[in-house]
C-alpha cells in the first residue's frame, strides 16, 4: 500500500512539472506576465500539499487497518485453541453421558433387588432385638416400626431408605461398644416387688441392675430370659461400673456376670 502511494505521489509531481513547462511555453507564446506564472505555480504547490496530505491520511489508514488485521489474526488463533479445548470437553461429556445412560438402564434392576433386601434387613433387625437383652426396647422397636413405614413411602428415594436401614444397623452395632446406665422401676426376684433400680448395660456382654441403696444386685439371664439376683460379692463391682458409666469414676475393670459356654450347654 505504501509503495502504491509513492507511485501516486511521483505521478502527481510529473504532472506538475509538465504543467509548469506548459505554462512557461504558454507565457512565452502569449507574453503572459511572470506574476501569472508564479500564481499558477503557487496553486500547483497548494495542490501538491493537498495531495501529500491525502497520501499521508491514506497511509495512516493503511497502518491502522494492518494493525487491526494482525489483532484479528491473534484473536482467531486464540479462538482456535479455545475451540480445540471445547472439542475435548465435549468428547469427555459424551463419554460421561454414555456412562450415565448405562447407569440409568440399571436403575430398575437395582431397585428390584434392593427393595426386598431392605425388607429382609428390617425383619432381621426386628428378630435380633427380640432375642437381644431387653435394654431401650421402646426406642429400638420404634426405630424398626419407622423403617417399615419409610420403605413403603413413594416420596422417599431408594437411596435414602437404604441409608436409614444402614443407620439403624450402625446404632445397634454401637451398643456393643458402649456402656450406659439408666433408672427405672423393675419387678425384682423372687417376689416380683417393684423397686427403683439402676440398670447398667456393659456393651452386649452383660445387663445388670442394682438397687439405689446398692444393697442388691442382679442380672438378665439370656437363657432363662429373666432377671435373677446375684451374690452380694457383685455389689461393689457393679456399683463401680455404674459410677464409670456416669463419669463419676475413672474407667477401669470391674467384674460382671457372664454365662460360660459350658453353663449354656447344661441349660440346653
Amino acid at each position: 500500500m505504501t509503495h502504491d502511494l509513492g507511485k501516486l505521489l511521483r505521478r502527481n509531481l510529473r504532472y506538475i512539472v509538465v504543467i509548469v513547462a506548459t505554462l512557461v511555453c504558454v507565457t512565452l507564446a502569449t507574453q503572459t506576465t511572470l506574476e501569472d506564472v508564479f500564481e499558477e505555480i503557487k496553486s500547483l504547490n497548494e495542490l501538491a500539499k493537498e495531495t501529500q496530505s491525502q497520501i499521508n491520511h491514506l497511509e495512516s489508514e493503511h497502518l491502522d487497518l494492518k494493525h487491526k488485521y494482525r489483532n484479528k489474526l491473534k484473536t482467531i488463533d486464540g479462538l482456535k485453541v479455545h475451540n480445540r479445548s471445547l472439542d475435548l470437553q465435549i468428547a469427555k461429556q459424551k463419554d460421561d453421558i454414555e456412562v450415565l445412560r448405562e447407569s440409568i438402564a440399571e436403575v430398575d434392576l437395582i431397585q428390584s433387588e434392593i427393595t426386598p433386601l431392605m425388607a429382609r434387613m428390617i425383619e432381621g433387625l426386628d428378630n435380633f432385638i427380640k432375642l437381644d437383652k431387653p435394654f431401650e426396647l421402646e426406642e429400638r422397636t420404634q426405630r424398626v416400626a419407622d423403617l417399615r413405614e419409610v420403605v413403603n413411602r413413594y416420596d422417599v428415594e431408594i437411596s435414602e431408605k437404604f441409608a436409614q436401614v444402614l443407620r439403624a444397623y450402625e446404632i445397634e452395632s454401637d451398643f456393643g461398644r458402649t456402656m450406659d446406665v439408666s433408672q427405672k422401676k423393675l419387678a425384682l426376684p423372687p417376689d416380683g416387688e417393684e423397686h427403683n433400680v439402676n440398670i447398667l448395660r456393659v456393651g452386649r456382654i452383660a445387663l445388670v441392675y442394682q438397687t439405689l441403696q446398692g444393697d442388691e444386685t442382679g442380672w438378665w439371664n439370656p437363657h432363662s430370659k429373666e432377671w435373677e439376683r446375684l451374690p452380694n460379692k457383685y455389689n461393689t463391682p457393679i456399683k463401680n461400673g455404674i459410677k464409670m458409666a456416669n463419669k463419676q469414676l475413672t474407667s477401669g475393670l470391674f467384674q460382671v456376670p457372664i454365662l460360660a459356654p459350658e453353663d449354656a450347654e447344661e441349660e440346653n
